[in-house]
């Protein structure tokens, strides 16, 4: 059997690219109105979608490529392309923007400090590091997805985003930092970011005084870790020692750890929309 699946079959590998919010209640409820029918798994999407396929097939496919997917000999180019720069800015502007008391992402990236702070993220630290796919404009891209983010009507949560964030970091945002730093460059804006997911784990309130809620498969352990801190210092120590998440080598990067404990400090000291504001005015 074996034998045969590898001379057989094969298993091509795909990314997908579309932000889904959350269906709700009230999705249903405007679905209804509009079809006159009820239908409990509706599904709301943005406009934007990309499907990109890896074109090993052991035998005759549909011409997916006649209805827009993308068929490619690479998908990890995509998938990076993805990870780093779509799902970085979500995380980045969710963290930020649920600390400021925004609910959604649309919200967030209405602040000119937030998203100022992520296209510059974008532009001087996550696509110097990426190998961009043939024919694709990583700026231009960059571009749409602070556009699509913008959208009004997706009403993705930043409590949403938020979430598991233990488990997206790696993916998301510490793979520029380690990128950046094998370069030789120092990622500010990057760093930023997760100083502002560290802020989340530590306090329990957010900046306007609203209960945060911190929905992760290591909150136990985050809590405990960080209880009884007193200084980011120490919650940059405590939380980078999850190896589980940050790795062995981010903690013994001095440079990495000067730059999530200024930005923790500075999250802490200020909130998170003025911190922003203040280090896009000065960086």
């Amino acid at each position: 059997m074996q034998a045969w699946i590898a001379a057989q079959v094969r298993f091509p590998s795909g990314v997908v690219d579309r932000i889904v919010p959350a269906t709700t209640e009230a999705d249903r409820e405007r679905v209804a109105a509009l079809l006159g029918v009820e239908d409990a798994g509706v599904v709301v999407t943005e406009p934007f979608r990309q499907w990109v396929i890896e074109d090993d097939f052991a035998g005759p496919r549909p011409a997916w490529e006649a209805v827009g997917a993308q068929l490619t000999a690479d998908v990890h180019p995509y998938e990076q392309v993805k990870l780093r720069m779509l799902n970085g800015a979500h995380s980045a502007l969710a963290y930020l923007g649920a600390l400021a008391g925004d609910t959604s992402v649309a919200a967030a990236v209405a602040d000119d400090g937030f998203a100022g702070l992520v296209e510059r993220m974008l532009a001087e630290e996550v696509i110097p590091t990426l190998d961009a796919p043939a024919g694709m404009d990583l700026r231009e891209y960059a571009d749409g997805v602070l556009r699509r983010f913008a959208n009004p009507a997706l009403r993705h949560r930043t409590a949403q985003v938020a979430m598991d964030g233990s488990q997206k970091l790696p993916q998301r945002l510490l793979a520029t930092i380690r990128a950046c730093r094998a370069a030789g460059v120092e990622p500010r804006r990057t760093a930023f970011a997760v100083a502002a997911w560290m802020r989340w784990v530590w306090t329990d309130r957010t900046d306007t005084g609203a209960p945060r809620d911190l929905d992760d498969p290591l909150a136990p352990e985050l809590r405990t870790a960080v209880q009884g801190c007193t200084s980011a210092g120490q919650v940059v120590g405590r939380l980078l020692a999850f190896t589980e998440v940050f790795g062995p080598d981010l903690v013994a990067d001095p440079v990495v750890v000067a730059l999530l404990t200024e930005a923790l400090t500075l999250l802490t000291a200020d909130g998170a929309r003025a911190a922003a504001r203040g280090v896009s005015a000065r960086w």
